[in-house]
């Protein structure tokens, strides 16, 4: 057992240890991100346009990166002394900050994002540099994050001084560096220090997060004054919410061991989709609901939410499946029902609000109904 107040660098094998799961510390962590996904739906519900949703998918990748970094820190180097618990807490305060710049950075005034982003990582960066003074058999590997890190958060802090239409190309660049950290940081380092049941866990702890979404919006939708249809479509999109998390948690076994690093890389990005897919699909229930109060039909940009973000999330988890395992049937039914759901909603105009996602929900659990036997045996 490392000494308490050093830094813990797991071995490679993992073997002869109990399973770890996810500390009270970890937990609480998440629990910023709630609030973060929110502002994210949020933005997306005062614009759905083709341009909000291009937005939201721009705003949702730093989000999600920034829980992704410090999770994979947390899971290698947990060390859970009082200085750990500080650069997780003040992470947390990172989060909250960029939370409450996401409506800005969506709309000309992306200071607040970018200090806090940046932050997130001058932080992150720095714990990667205790590690390399505490942990001597993990130095280069953290030498390489703690480097790489505070480059990219040097980056976004340098977009500040353009104009605000040319720093979302900074923000690009900046992500790409620290997307290239992440991939390129473990290369040819002896020591792994990951333990991929416990990233699983924590990456099934992120899908109930943005699953929440799809709660709220049902209660908001049951609450009382509500017409019959929209409690229908409430619930209805509760059935599509509760099809999402039987698929994703009865079938996924934890991240890929064996499968080379394609299959880990396809694993662990390819749920940047199922997650933004997952809170997009959420809105998308919503505006059926506020549809089928005013008895309106749904535009097409209203349909997009819920179509766009189903397809996508069926696609990734196809994606995953053929990387990690096998291009079978299962693989050529989640395209074939993504395909269906995206065609729905971009053909769907004469469709009323509790028609369109019915359909969609039955095209769900009906995917849902024959992937599940099929994979078990």
């Amino acid at each position: 057992m490392p000494r308490r107040g050093t830094v813990a660098s797991t071995s490679p094998s993992h073997e002869g240890r109990a399973t770890r799961h996810a500390s009270w510390l970890e937990l609480f962590f998440d629990l910023v991100f709630v609030a973060a996904v929110a502002a994210l739906a949020t933005q997306l519900h005062a614009d759905h346009s083709v341009r909000g949703l291009a937005v939201f998918a721009g705003l949702f990748i730093p989000v999600w990166w920034g829980w992704m970094g410090y999770t994979w820190y947390a899971t290698g180097f947990d060390s859970d002394d009082p200085v750990f618990r500080l650069g997780l807490l003040g992470g947390m305060l990172a989060i909250a900050a960029l939370s409450a710049g996401v409506a800005g950075a969506a709309s000309g005034d992306s200071e607040t994002f970018v200090i806090a982003y940046a932050c997130l990582f001058y932080i992150l960066s720095a714990l990667y540099g205790r590690t390399w003074l505490q942990a001597p058999e993990a130095r280069s590997l953290s030498a390489r994050f703690a480097i790489g890190n505070a480059f990219g958060a040097t980056l976004w802090l340098l977009s500040l001084t353009l104009a605000e239409t040319v720093r979302p190309l900074v923000w690009s660049a900046a992500m790409l560096l620290l997307i290239a950290t992440f991939v390129f940081a473990p290369w040819r380092s002896l020591s792994r220090p990951y333990d991929g049941e416990h990233v699983a866990e924590r990456y099934g702890l992120f899908t109930i997060i943005v699953l929440g979404e799809s709660i709220v919006v049902t209660v908001a939708g049951l609450e009382i004054g509500s017409s019959l249809s929209a409690a229908i479509v409430a619930v209805l999109g509760f059935t599509v919410a509760a099809a999402i998390w039987w698929l994703y948690f009865d079938l996924f076994r934890g991240m890929p061991i064996h499968g080379g690093f394609g299959a880990r890389f396809v694993w662990a990005q390819g749920h940047l989709l199922i997650f933004a897919g997952i809170a997009a699909a959420s809105v998308g229930v919503e505006f059926a609901i506020e549809a089928a109060v005013s008895g309106e039909s749904l535009t097409l940009a209203d349909r997009l939410p819920l179509a766009a973000g189903i397809a996508v999330y069926l696609l990734a988890m196809a994606a995953i499946r053929g990387a990690t395992r096998r291009l079978d049937r299962v693989v050529a039914l989640r395209l074939a029902t993504a395909g269906t759901v995206l065609a729905l909603g971009l053909a769907g105009s004469g469709l009323e609000p509790l028609s369109f996602v019915a359909l969609v929900a039955a095209l769900l659990v009906g995917e849902a109904a024959i992937e599940l036997p099929r994979a078990r045996r």
